[in-house]
């Protein structure tokens, strides 16, 4: 039977909250000689853009610049967007896309703020929370879309809810400033042939992810009972978002994105104490501070994890398996003194596409045109034949009887979802606040107090967030 997969939507809770937040501002005109000097720019800008247009006519190719990290073709998700590209290149001879794709993270991420920093960032490019999305937008590094998301031809995301991370009119600005090109999510991996080796039903609550670590650590010590890499920043800020919400629910997220939690409050503390009860009971087995995503999951393919939380973007990897047939897929542990926040998964929005090119001008249109092409509907259920499932931005129609046992599992459990949550920093705005978190948190794994991670953070959050 087919199911219809549907996108992400933000909660009532979670606009309600964000929209208490919002200030419109009064436009007032500027007329200093810098802003008169930036109005003669425009004008320029717009008798360029006419120019463009005209030579354009005339046959000259548009001159476009593409990042993306889709340069291996080794990796199912890579090869395909290589091949989709190569695709728009065929059928759009007038379009020059120049591929300046880089598949490092720490170099892309390095590449694209020099290229901002220098005045001349690609004219499309993928942009993450890791980058400064409000920042960017308000000063003119990207450039609003909706008129391309509105437009009559659009066939990719244009759900409200899912341009959370692009769109920020709860600080005043209008217009949504990129595209989502994948929804991120973050659950739980379970080897369940080697849970039935030890008469373990699949853990459902924290309760009893912490029973079968005593019970593992006295048949095996070498296993590891609930595996995350607390090395990967990005994994161990997923795991502590989930399980504060798990604990508190989202309004308490919603409170910590008006910043009327502090890290040094009751509610915070509790997540702070409950995540170092798991560290000294050996749920993340031994040293899990050096270890990252990739370690763990060639060991959970060795069948020494139990369990691995990670990122939904390592499918291929775990479908792959030789036992993917006894691999579920399942959500993230609820505690039996909050059962009303078992269903609520985690899911983000906030990578996707972003253009830099002046609105009106024939790279604009181009990197409109390619982008529209990227994030169809089409492109996005070519990708889910390819990975055997999954969930997008987009509502897609897919047979989940032809996926892998760990898709088919995850798409089962996320289409019971009461809600959706991405990591709570993110929602804040501030590129940096999730680096600063995320280091702190590490600290933890390295015996450092509680308290003084707490008042460390409450510190570093009034410096970014002044009330």
């Amino acid at each position: 039977m087919k199911k219809r997969m549907t996108a992400l939507f933000l909660t009532a809770a979670m606009a309600a909250a964000v929209a208490g937040c919002s200030q419109k501002t009064t436009e007032v005109k500027d007329t200093s000689a810098a802003a008169v000097s930036s109005e003669a720019k425009q004008e320029e800008g717009t008798k360029a853009s006419a120019d463009g247009k005209e030579s354009q006519a005339a046959g000259e190719k548009v001159k476009i610049s593409y990042l993306s990290r889709f340069t291996n073709p080794e990796l199912p998700r890579a090869k395909y967007y290589m091949e989709k590209l190569e695709e728009f290149r065929a059928a759009n001879p007038d379009i020059e896309v120049e591929d300046v794709s880089i598949a490092d993270a720490e170099s892309y991420k390095s590449s694209l703020k020099a290229s901002v920093a220098a005045g001349s960032p690609p004219t499309l490019f993928i942009c993450s929370d890791a980058f400064p999305h409000y920042d960017w937008a308000k000063n003119g590094v990207i450039k609003d879309l909706t008129p391309m998301i509105e437009s009559a031809d659009w066939t990719g995301p244009a759900d409200e809810g899912v341009f959370g991370s692009f769109s920020f009119e709860r600080k005043g600005l209008e217009g949504i400033y990129g595209v989502p090109n994948s929804v991120i999510g973050s659950p739980v991996y379970v080897n369940t042939k080697l849970l039935k080796e030890h008469g373990i039903e699949t853990p459902k609550t924290w309760e009893d992810v912490l029973a079968m670590t005593e019970k593992l650590k006295e048949a095996d010590p070498s296993i590891v009972p609930f595996s995350m890499a607390a090395k990967t920043k990005a994994d161990l800020g997923r795991f502590f978002s989930e399980l504060a919400v798990r604990m508190n629910g989202l309004e308490f997220r919603d409170r910590f994105i008006n910043h009327e939690v502090k890290w040094s409050d009751p509610e915070m503390m509790a997540v702070l104490n409950k995540m170092k009860e798991f560290i000294d009971a050996g749920v993340f087995g031994r040293d899990a501070i050096s270890y990252e995503v990739e370690n763990n999951i060639t060991s959970f393919g060795e069948g020494k994890i139990a369990m691995l939380f990670t990122a939904s973007y390592y499918f291929d990897r775990f479908n792959g398996m030789d036992f993917a047939d006894q691999i579920d897929c399942v959500n993230f542990p609820y505690l039996e003194s909050a059962p009303e926040n078992k269903d609520i998964w985690f899911a983000s929005t906030s990578e996707g596409f972003c253009i830099s090119a002046e609105p009106g001008t024939p790279e604009y249109d181009a990197a409109c045109k390619l982008m529209s092409f990227m994030l169809s509907k089409e492109t996005f259920e070519g990708y889910a034949e390819v990975a055997g499932g999954g969930v997008y931005p987009v509502d897609i129609d897919y047979d989940t009887s032809k996926s892998p046992n760990p898709m088919k599992t995850f798409m089962e459990g996320y289409a019971t979802r009461s809600d959706t949550t991405d990591i709570m920093a993110a929602y804040l705005d501030d590129a940096s606040v999730i680096n600063i978190t995320n280091t702190e948190l590490q600290t933890m794994f390295v015996e450092r107090p509680v308290e003084d991670i707490a008042k460390t953070l409450d510190t570093e959050y009034a410096k970014l967030f002044p009330q």
